[in-house]
């Protein structure tokens, strides 16, 4: 995906969070349906992406629930293709902001690498340091 046409989906509405890759791991979850007191079994991925909100740097953790035909973790697992430090679009169905964590869902639509998502860490040799510049060292729980 081109920025343009990030930009494209952005002016059109489309929720989505564009944030660096930190991880993913797969793992298996549950509940009791209510009405019918069965167990409903499924595997989901949790995805962390570091992302800049209101000026700071916070990461996002994201869910994905895996459709019925993945029924194991390494299945799940195996459909991780993603680069760690690269930048993705996620889409998402909703996203909310508790206890100082922000929580998504992942989409159907899924996630997209952006073209030319390399970004650089850090000012070019000789230059200044920006002034919003933060350690991934002083955010422990992202990593």
């Amino acid at each position: 995906m081109t920025e343009a046409e990030l930009f494209k989906e952005v002016l059109q509405g489309v929720l989505l969070i564009v944030g660096e890759y930190r991880g993913s791991h797969a793992e298996e979850a549950g509940y009791v349906d209510r009405k019918s007191g069965n167990a409903i079994r499924y595997v989901r991925a949790i995805h962390l992406a570091e992302c800049s909100w209101h000026g700071h740097v916070d990461c996002v953790i994201i869910t994905e629930r895996f459709p019925e035909h993945v029924s194991t973790i390494a299945q799940a697992q195996a459909t991780f293709s993603y680069v760690r430090g690269q930048r993705y679009v996620f889409y998402i169905d909703w996203v909310k902001r508790e206890r100082g964590q922000t929580f998504a869902s992942l989409s159907t639509w899924g996630i997209e690498e952006i073209e030319g998502g390399k970004e650089a860490l850090g000012p070019p040799p000789g230059g200044p340091a920006p002034h919003n510049l933060v350690l991934l060292e002083t955010i422990p729980q992202c990593l």
